[in-house]
């Protein structure tokens, strides 16, 4: 199921907490990236806590790193 992309679900995301979010990421305001697509920034893999959010668990998502590999489907 497709994650709806809201100011709920965004609040409830830990993309901001996540150890591959970086200063680039915050620097151009990105989360949320189950609903919004991969990150604009060059993304070096340093850990995911996706499996750990509110937003995946609610959603049935399986995967992680949606900063790389873009919005759930």
């Amino acid at each position: 199921m497709p994650v709806p992309n809201t100011g709920e679900n965004a609040e409830r995301c830990l993309c901001g907490g996540c150890p591959t979010y970086d200063t680039c990421m915050m620097s151009a305001d990105e989360l949320l990236y189950c609903a919004r697509g991969a990150s604009s920034c060059a993304v070096t893999q340093e850990g995911c806590v996706c499996a750990d959010c509110p937003v995946h668990a609610q959603y049935g998502l399986t995967t992680g790193y949606f900063c790389t590999d873009g919005a759930a489907v």
